[in-house]
């Protein structure tokens, strides 16, 4: 799977080429099952930005990401996020505007401001280690 597909997949990519972050942005993506589609909501981007960063820095290091690994519920199963290095610069500079200024997010009107502030630690480590393959 590619990072630009669930970039648009989750209508991402709408939201970084607009600047959107910030404003919390609503993202989602459609489910199909056995009463039909719908439509699965997440409500903070940016939240889901980080994580998907770090998931894409975990394939870039250890070449996957067992989901087990991220959700105990869930049975063992590799999951390789294949990312452009423009899309690597993408993420790294979106993360980098979050760890500069976290408490402008509207993430910070739920989350404490000390939690916020661990936050931007994080993804501003992720972003550091989102280096170009060499």
């Amino acid at each position: 799977m590619t990072l630009n597909q669930i970039l648009k997949d989750l209508g991402l990519d709408v939201l970084l080429s607009e600047g959107d972050l910030k404003n919390g942005g609503s993202i989602g993506f459609d489910i199909k099952n056995a009463n039909g589609t719908f439509r699965a909501e997440i409500d903070i981007a940016c939240s889901a930005l980080i994580d998907l960063s770090a998931i894409v820095l975990e394939s870039q290091k250890s070449g996957y990401v067992d989901l087990h690994d991220l959700d105990e519920d869930r049975q063992p199963r590799k999951l390789y996020i294949d990312a452009s290095e423009e899309k690597r610069n993408l993420l790294r500079d979106e993360l980098y505007k979050f760890s500069r200024d976290p408490l402008a997010y509207e993430l910070a009107e739920l989350v404490p401001a000390d939690e916020m502030r661990e936050l931007a630690e994080k993804a501003k480590m992720i972003a550091d280690e989102l280096a170009p393959l060499s």
